[in-house]
């Protein structure tokens, strides 16, 4: 079949309008700018709430701000402690072999309780030049007696005479330092010299009362003077030692009460303050606050436990709201005011809350929500 010139042409015109027109239904069916993708424009600020119809809600309450008394509370942490003067090092004032030990780790033991035994031949030895000491300081005692009498009676030279005194005090002074060194190691002077008995062996005793922290030596062990026997931790004398921030430190007192609780214990412990360190430590920015703990002698309370506190301050009258007239989004608090006929929400600056009452440093003048705040939010 032959096509004419005409028609033809007129099939690449249709075919040209309908490529046009396919071009416009692609542009605009297919454009990436899609109404629901679009970014939403931030919502308009609240201009507040009308307060004719918070008034219908009776359990919105508008009025002035209020005073409560309140208990200025510290939040600080610290430790049980011993002091230094209730954690005592046992030694042995003289060299030997652990003989006898009579505690282990935990045992409680009273002031001047036998704890272990040493013992060291060459005690014997040193006994014996006491005693030989003795003798001689005697006869010398004696000798100058008579040298005296002579020299009374003119009979001897006053050489003779400071001779004799002479070695009467050098006698004298070797026996009490051999004397005073042998009751200082324990060895029982007065049954050595009445009775002739030596020690081969010396006692230690306890010079505190307290329990058993450590046994550092075994039976059969040799040590020396300088080797630690024992520890013992009386804990009649436990304290608490609290650091207190910086911001916290002017408000801190002596005879202040202190309140703190251990870990997994449900029951808290009372404390007093008794010093205060006034230096601020530079790298903690902490103040060091040292506290004497009240019925200590709970067995709960142990040395290097540690402790959250509050130390209890002054009782005074401070501006704020209760807790159900504050609206809490995130760490920040916002309340009501009235604004002429309407309530606006306003941001709190440096709030404190303490007993479900908010302390804060906005102006306080002006008329507030003072109780059912959160049935305004939805509205505001």
């Amino acid at each position: 079949m032959k096509i004419s010139l005409n028609h033809k042409i007129r099939l690449f015109s249709g075919l040209l309008v309908g490529l046009l027109f396919w071009g416009v239904f692609v542009e605009s069916g297919c454009s990436s700018e899609k109404p629901d993708e679009q970014v939403p424009e931030p919502p308009a600020v609240s201009n507040g709430l009308a307060i004719s119809e918070i008034e219908k809600n009776d359990k919105v309450q508008i009025a002035s701000l209020s005073k409560k008394d309140l208990q200025h509370e510290i939040d600080c942490t610290g430790l049980v402690e011993l002091p230094p003067t209730e954690l005592v090092f046992v030694h042995s004032r003289a060299a030997g072999f652990v003989k006898g030990l009579k505690h282990t780790p935990g045992d409680y033991v009273k002031k001047g309780e036998l704890l272990a035994i040493i013992e060291n031949p060459k005690l014997i030895e040193e006994q014996r030049l006491l005693m030989e000491a003795k003798a001689d300081l005697e006869y010398a005692e004696g000798d100058f007696e008579r040298i005296r009498q002579l020299k009374e009676s003119e009979a001897t030279s006053e050489k003779k005479y400071q001779e004799s005194l002479a070695r009467m005090k050098k006698l004298q002074a070797t026996y009490n330092g051999f004397k005073s060194e042998l009751d200082a190691l324990g060895i029982n002077i007065t049954r050595l010299e009445q009775e002739g008995v030596f020690q081969s062996t010396i006692s230690v005793y306890a010079s505190t009362t307290g329990y058993i922290h450590s046994v550092d030596v075994n039976l059969g062990q040799m040590i020396q003077p300088e080797h630690k026997l024992m520890e013992i931790a009386n804990n009649e004398h436990m304290h608490l030692e609290l650091n207190v921030l910086s911001k916290d430190a002017p408000f801190v007192l002596k005879g202040q009460k202190v309140q703190f609780v251990l870990p997994g214990l449900d029951k808290s412990f009372e404390a007093e303050v008794v010093k205060i360190n006034p230096l601020i430590d530079a790298a903690t920015n902490t103040m060091n606050v040292h506290c004497h703990i009240e019925g200590h002698r709970n067995l709960a309370i142990k040395p290097g436990v540690f402790a959250n506190a509050k130390i209890i301050g002054s009782t005074h009258a401070q501006m704020g709201l209760p807790m159900d007239a504050v609206v809490k989004e995130g760490d920040l608090f916002f309340a009501f005011r009235v604004h002429g006929d309407k309530l606006k929400k306003e941001l709190l600056k440096n709030p404190i809350v303490q007993n479900d009452w908010v302390t804060f440093d906005n102006d306080p003048e002006g008329k507030w929500v003072v109780s059912g705040a959160y049935y305004l939010v939805g509205g505001e």
